[in-house]
């Protein structure tokens, strides 16, 4: 995989959490929580612009068994359609559990109830949280590669 920046993508029938690398693939940031409507296909592709992206991952929400449900589906085509809309490449990535895991981050960093309440608030941490699992898979896969190099 090329270097530059990552954007990743967590998808939801009414918002998509969106956050994307550093362009040395370190850190996560989040970036914005957009609807998911008629426009989203524009606000993507001026993000992808602007923040010079080279590859996207979008968050797979598998079964607790490794499966694929209804919202998998979904998210499938969507993908489809963001593949029609984009050059760029595009991956998944398992993005079970980031949604609690964004509000347990919350609550770790002190935020008001009322601010944690704030769904594209989650939306843009649970995308944020996801892609740096998926920066730290890419580190240590490099890293074992280097390590079987030698």
């Amino acid at each position: 995989m090329s270097a530059g920046r990552i954007l990743a993508l967590d998808y939801g029938t009414k918002r998509i959490g969106v956050a994307v690398s550093d362009p040395t693939r370190l850190i996560a940031r989040g970036v914005a929580t957009l609807p998911n409507d008629g426009a989203l296909f524009d606000a993507l592709s001026a993000i992808l612009t602007h923040e010079e992206v080279t590859y996207i991952v979008v968050g797979m929400p598998y079964s607790l068994d490794g499966g694929k449900g209804k919202k998998a589906l979904e998210v499938e085509r969507f993908i489809e359609r963001l593949k029609r809309h984009t050059s760029l490449p595009v991956a998944t990535w398992d993005e079970s559990f980031t949604s609690v895991r964004a509000q347990h981050t919350f609550i770790e960093t002190g935020m008001k109830k009322k601010k944690r309440r704030q769904k594209a608030r989650v939306d843009t941490m649970a995308a944020r949280l996801m892609l740096q699992d998926y920066l730290d898979h890419l580190r240590e896969e490099s890293a074992e590669a280097g390590a079987q190099n030698e």
